[in-house]
């Protein structure tokens, strides 16, 4: 951390000390780390391969000098229009993440990974009502199953304009109050399925885009574990004073995704440059924000903009410099309530996922959401042979 940068920081958040002691008096919340410490993780974009897997992590460890302890991915309640299961789909991806040695935050959302295409999603209030308890009943007991914490995030940047389930996205049928009654319904059924090993991180957009605040959407702190907040260089750093404000002697904080890129930071009028801006995010951590408890770095090339880590080696190197400081977890370290220690390596893939039927509870909106023809989806998966049990 660099002087000048430290001091800076400092200075503007001097208001923030009364409730920073706070925070930092809190009782842990669920695998929440002590002493201040922070897990290490980051975002990338290939959690399906093994091969791929290892390769991503190598080649991030070796940039930032140091392991990862949380490995960001993605989930979805459809993908290019087949419904998925989460003991098919996605345990094997639990597998794979421990298997390198780190926690899994797993970004479910109930849309389509291919949305744009399919036009398919999970209507929230058929959630909210029950009709998708079976789906996510799999859901539950595939996370207990795997018996290690597991951070899962729903629907999150959930108060922005470009996500279907969103208040503010063009033509949506939902409100906030949609998007609080479908969480506290999964929240619930993963709840009564014994999936104690979920931490459930609550993750909307800094700053708010659209007319609908990011308060809310919040699901109520009997329903939150974590906050968790998608943060980048169009910011300046004090863009995240308001919701730290707000939650941050009650919650713990999970960056769930932040990094630069320039088409982000063409919208920062005061942008100081990647390396200033990576300079000031760690101090601010350490000065301003000591209630953050987990990074994630958004490390993917994509359409809306080049996250890479690697992008600008001056970039790289400044965090490598940073990340270096004890203080920053490359491994887990499960301090905070219902921890996993002793758990198998792999999860219980040992009996067939259950048949899922939606349970249509009330007429679905069908003019809402377009369909779409079914397209070869992009990676091939295991066919699932839905076995009777025998009692």
């Amino acid at each position: 951390m660099r002087q000048s940068t430290f001091f800076a920081i400092l200075g503007v958040g001097a208001s923030l000390t009364g409730m920073a002691r706070a925070a930092m008096c809190a009782p842990l919340a669920k695998f929440e780390p002590a002493a201040g410490k922070v897990y290490h993780g980051a975002s990338l974009p290939d959690t399906w391969d093994e091969n791929g897997l290892r390769r991503q992590i190598q080649s991030y460890n070796a940039l930032a000098g140091k392991k990862l302890s949380v490995v960001t991915w993605f989930a979805s309640a459809y993908e290019t229009g087949r419904m998925t299961t989460w003991r098919q789909s996605y345990a094997p991806s639990l597998a794979r993440v421990k298997r390198a040695g780190a926690l899994s935050l797993i970004k479910f959302s109930t849309q389509d990974y291919a949305f744009d295409r399919t036009r398919r999603a999970a209507d929230l209030k058929q959630i909210a009502l029950g009709a998708w308890d079976d789906y996510f009943k799999d859901a539950a007991q595939t996370v207990r199953d795997f018996k290690d914490p597991v951070f899962i995030s729903i629907d999150h940047e959930m108060n922005g304009n470009w996500y279907p389930y969103s208040q503010a996205y063009p033509g949506s049928n939902f409100t906030a109050a949609d998007f609080v009654a479908a969480w506290r319904r999964i929240v619930t059924v993963f709840r009564q399925n014994g999936a104690s090993n979920a931490a459930f991180v609550w993750s909307p957009n800094v700053p708010d885009v659209g007319n609908v605040p990011y308060s809310k959407y919040y699901p109520g702190d009997d329903a939150v574990d974590w906050i968790g907040v998608s943060f980048y260089s169009g910011n300046d750093l004090g863009a995240m004073d308001a919701i730290y404000k707000t939650y941050a002697a009650k919650k713990p904080f999970f960056i769930t995704e932040w990094a630069t890129a320039p088409e982000k930071s063409r919208y920062n009028p005061n942008f100081p440059g990647d390396v200033a801006w990576i300079e000031q995010f760690f101090a601010a951590l350490s000065a301003r924000y000591p209630r953050v408890k987990a990074i994630s770095w958004f490390n993917w090339n994509k359409g809306d903009g080049n996250y890479l880590l690697g992008r600008v080696p001056a970039q790289s190197k400044a965090y490598a410099e940073d990340i270096a400081n004890a203080r920053y977890l490359d491994q887990p370290l499960i301090v905070g309530s219902a921890g996993a220690a002793n758990a198998p390596e792999t999860p219980r893939l040992d009996r067939p996922a259950p048949e899922i039927r939606l349970r249509e509870i009330v007429p679905i909106e069908a003019a809402r959401i377009e369909r779409a023809p079914l397209v070869t989806p992009r990676r091939e998966r295991l066919k699932l042979q839905v076995v009777p049990l025998s009692r």
